[in-house]
Formats: structure tokens, C-alpha cells, sequence
């Protein structure tokens, strides 16, 4: 799919900003779905031989390494075990204070601005606020209330929403039942996420889990104390949790239940302390 697919009025937007030559040097995309994609499309405009009127041609040499991560100009940050640590961020800076291998320009792309270090974030504001450089800046996140206040105080904050309904169609073309695509829709806000979800018969099995428990909390709050071990079975790493607790104020909420969605997200903070899983799910079930 193309950027103009996942994000058609962000996609609209940018355009004019290209062909007026008015791109901003720092931004924060916030949501997820299709902020990769515009943000590397973005890049490709910085880079681009053959522009068309302002928009990159997607064809030329620097567009096609663009897309392959492979522009010597483009850095992309990722977290390292969680964070992103400080060392990453001076590496950074040293780039910063040159020029552009193949031009004066160079593009950053932060995935995952919410695991920057704080010591890192700090790092990271002067070339925010005054680039020594032609550079742009583009941070993402899907937890705008995660990254640092100083860093959004500086970049143009765009909300790039889940446009779930293009996920499920997605989903549904590549032989995904409707009830199962329509539920991973709702849990996840890129399509690469939920490529692999779909594919992922243990995921599939847990949704019937969660439900299941979910039912149970409305009947029978024992009998969903003991199904909570089941639960934790199916969900064993931190994502997959997450995507758990996610799944289970779905199916209450559909149920009608305000009362227990609130334990959910009650349950939910215990555990991002790091209270156990299985504990943080019996908590609800005795709530």
C-alpha cells in the first residue's frame, strides 16, 4: 500500500506543505498507523532527483534507497533493549555537526520517541531548536504522553489516527475471518502488526481465551479466578499482554460492563509496574 492509502488526508496535507516548499524541520507523529510510511516519504522529497511538482518521484535512485533504508543521509534510531539509549543520540549529534555525505541535507527518523533516556531526550533538543544543519526531524510514536514534554514543545505534533477500517479490509482480503480481523483492527495501529497477528495461531486461540474470560467475569467471578492462569499461559511476553488487556476491555465494553473495564485499566497499571501478569488478572476477578 502507499502512503496516500494508510493516511489519504494526512497524504493531501504534506502535498501542499511539498509543493509549497514549506516542510517544517521537526515533527512528532503520534499514533502509529502509516507514520513510518509518511515519514519516509517524506524523506524520499528531501532526497529526490526528480521531483514532481514538489512530491518525490519514488522512482529515482535516492527514492528507491530511501524506502530500502539504505540512503547513506537517512539515520533511523530504534530502541536498543527497550531504550533509546544516550550513546545512540551522541552518535547522532557527531553526524549532525557535518554536512550530508551525498548533499547538504540529512533526515533522523526516531521510532519510538516515548523509550528515548531522558539523558538522551536532553541530548536531542538543542538540534531540535537550532540545527547546526540542514536536517529534518522526524520522531514517532504511538504514546504521545510517554515522550518528554520539551521534545513536543518543539516539533509540530501530528495525530495520525488508527484508520481501522482499512486494516480489517486488509486483513479480510488476505483471508482473515471478519470477527478476527475486525478485533486485531482494534488492538494495533500498524499493518505490519497486524499482518502478524493474523498469522498468529496462538493470538487467534488467545482472543477465544480472553473472551471466554471475559464472559466469566460477568457470571462467575471464581470461576474466572481460576481461568486466569489459562490466560497468562497464552500471553507470555510484555507485548502480547499488553494486546491481552487491550482485548479484554473490548469484550467488556461490548458487554455492557463500565465498572469492570475500569478494574481492567486498573490491573493494567499495576502491571506496567511490574506486578505480575497472572496476579494482575486475578485482581480483576476479585475486584
Amino acid at each position: 500500500m502507499r502512503v496516500s492509502d494508510f493516511q489519504p488526508a494526512l497524504f493531501k496535507r504534506f502535498s501542499h506543505v511539498l509543493k509549497a516548499d514549506k516542510l517544517h524541520h521537526a515533527f512528532l507523529f503520534s499514533g502509529g498507523f502509516g507514520a513510518m510510511e509518511m515519514a519516509l516519504w517524506l524523506a524520499q522529497s528531501r532526497f529526490c532527483r526528480d521531483l514532481q511538482a514538489g512530491l518525490p518521484c519514488g522512482n529515482c535512485r535516492e527514492c528507491r534507497l530511501v524506502l530500502e533504508n539504505d540512503f547513506t543521509d537517512l539515520h533511523i534510531v530504534r530502541p536498543e533493549a527497550q531504550t533509546i539509549k544516550t550513546q545512540q543520540i551522541r552518535e547522532l549529534l557527531v553526524t549532525f555537526s557535518q554536512s550530508g555525505f551525498e548533499g547538504s541535507r540529512q533526515v533522523v527518523i526516531i521510532d519510538g520517541a516515548e523509550k528515548l533516556h531522558v539523558n538522551a531526550a536532553n541530548a536531542l533538543l538543542k538540534s531540535i531548536e537550532e540545527p547546526e544543519s540542514e536536517i529534518y526531524i522526524f520522531l514517532l510514536t504511538a504514546s504521545e504522553n510517554m515522550v518528554l514534554d520539551t521534545i513536543k514543545s518543539r516539533t509540530q505534533v501530528i495525530n495520525f489516527p488508527s484508520q481501522s477500517l482499512i486494516i480489517q479490509n486488509v486483513l479480510e482480503q488476505n483471508g482473515s475471518l471478519k470477527t478476527d480481523a475486525m478485533i486485531i483492527s482494534n488492538i494495533v495501529s500498524d499493518m505490519d502488526d497486524a499482518k502478524t497477528l493474523a498469522k498468529d495461531s496462538q493470538f487467534l486461540d488467545g482472543i477465544k481465551t480472553v473472551k471466554k474470560f471475559s464472559t466469566m467475569l460477568v457470571d462467575s467471578r471464581s470461576d474466572a479466578f481460576l481461568q486466569a492462569a489459562s490466560l497468562a499461559l497464552c500471553f507470555k511476553d510484555k507485548k502480547s499482554q499488553g494486546l491481552a488487556f487491550k482485548l479484554l476491555a473490548i469484550f467488556l465494553t461490548k458487554a455492557c460492563q463500565p465498572q469492570l473495564v475500569a478494574q481492567v485499566f486498573t490491573a493494567q497499571k499495576y502491571w506496567r509496574a511490574n506486578v505480575n501478569f497472572q496476579s494482575c488478572i486475578e485482581k480483576i476477578s476479585l475486584a
